[in-house]
């Protein structure tokens, strides 16, 4: 009797035992795991675990610093990026590893609209495929300001422009132009022609770039002077610029549409607060100042897109929140991931539009069930169109005009609210 309480007590006693820590490097290749299957509270719980138990690991600063990049807290994300730098250097890290996070670092630099902080890093980084268009992102951030600093009224009210997407008035100097809204897009675009007319300096070639529909790209970058969106008083910014073709809503059967030159992205969008009002035909910008958690969705910015959870028949999944997509989809990784999986498509022929172009879509999910923060949509069918290859989060489907035309859009520090109109 004695001998078997004694070996319920050791069983108890290494059913109590702390679990062998994993090496640093194989807790990280969880937390890229948790993030490339979008499971995104995991890889936060995952990560913060790591940095506590390996404070002085440069690679754990660096996917801390990532995962702050995805959740819009640039400052963070510099932080933690300077961490990764230092101690990489400490650990007599070879000159190529620190060169590479030393990029990364002016990469983060220049997202926070630190311009005056990031030239140095950037040149320093620009190795390998990153080499193009790091230095040419260097060479205008000496001619920009210190720091992005929007001037002006704490908030702005602008009519939305009747069109395929939806655009407003922005300045530059004594012009006023037609821009695009587009969620979709990670940084302000114009077209060559456009470029030339809004005088755009310090033209740079950036080497390639790939759009949302995951086409590739040949891209400049310059600097807009005295750029105005609405009210408020952007000043001198950096601009992508492309061929006038790469922004063409084009027909795939040939027929004349209307063609956006400009559109406002992510970069300058994600400095405010948005709000996207359809009832009242109007766009409001206003200082940010973030969303309580109750009644919005935390989103996730990656590879340049915001990405919103989406509740589709009780699965979660990851839309890309685009202004500029004429119509919701899935993509085939969001098809895999319902319930039913691919027997749920049916075939269909229709097209979809962007900013970039056009997609055609022969499959489609009919009758789907939508939910993001306080919205639901019903009878909601979805064709299957590809949105660019797999990076380091998923991207199982896009949230088009369809949908965001039913509500009011609010996004403000990276979190969405979407209401639905009376």
């Amino acid at each position: 009797m004695k001998a078997r309480a004694a070996a319920l007590w050791l069983l108890a006693a290494a059913c109590a035992a702390p679990r062998p820590v994993l090496p640093v490097d194989e807790q990280l290749a969880l937390v890229e795991l948790a993030l490339r299957e979008g499971r995104l509270e995991d890889a936060s719980t995952l990560l913060r675990q790591v940095r506590r138990r390996a404070p002085r690991d440069a690679a754990a600063a660096a996917w801390s610093a990532t995962l702050a990049a995805m959740l819009w807290d640039d400052d963070l994300a510099v932080h933690e990026q300077q961490v990764a730098v230092r101690e990489a250097r400490a650990a007599g890290a070879d000159a190529g590893v620190v060169a590479t996070l030393r990029g990364r670092l002016g990469d983060y630099l220049f997202q926070a609209g630190r311009w005056w902080e990031c030239a140095a890093p950037l040149t320093e980084g620009a190795v390998e495929a990153s080499a193009t268009r790091r230095r040419a992102f260097a060479a205008i951030a000496a001619t920009l300001p210190f720091l992005r600093k929007l001037a002006g009224p704490l908030l702005t009210e602008q009519a939305l422009l009747p069109g395929d997407a939806p655009e407003m008035v922005c300045g530059v100097a004594d012009r006023q132009r037609p821009f695009a809204i587009d969620t979709g897009t990670s940084m302000t675009t114009v077209a060559r022609a456009f470029a030339e007319e809004l005088g755009v300096v310090g033209l740079q070639p950036a080497g390639d770039a790939i759009d949302g529909s995951g086409r590739q790209l040949v891209v400049a970058v310059g600097v807009l002077p005295q750029f105005v969106i609405g009210d408020i008083e952007v000043g001198a910014t950096p601009v992508l610029v492309v061929d006038d073709a790469a922004l063409s809503l084009r027909d795939l059967h040939g027929g004349p549409e209307r063609v956006p030159r400009g559109v406002l992205g992510l970069d300058l969008v994600a400095a405010c607060r948005l709000t996207l009002d359809p009832e009242r035909r109007s766009v409001v910008l206003e200082l940010p100042r973030g969303l309580p958690d109750a009644g919005s969705v935390q989103c996730v910015r990656a590879e340049g897109r915001c990405l919103v959870p989406v509740l589709v028949e009780g699965v979660r999944l990851w839309f890309v929140l685009d202004s500029g997509a004429s119509h919701s989809s899935l993509t085939t990784a969001g098809l895999c991931r319902l319930p039913g999986g691919e027997r749920r498509a049916v075939p269909t022929f229709r097209r979809v539009r962007g900013v970039g172009g056009s997609s055609l879509a022969v499959r489609e999910v009919r009758d789907l069930v939508l939910q993001c923060s306080e919205a639901r949509f019903e009878s909601v069918s979805l064709p299957i169109v590809e949105r660019g290859g797999a990076g380091r989060f998923p991207v199982h489907g896009v949230l088009g005009r369809d949908v965001l035309g039913q509500c009011r859009v609010t996004l403000d520090r990276g979190r969405l609210r979407l209401t639905t109109l009376s």
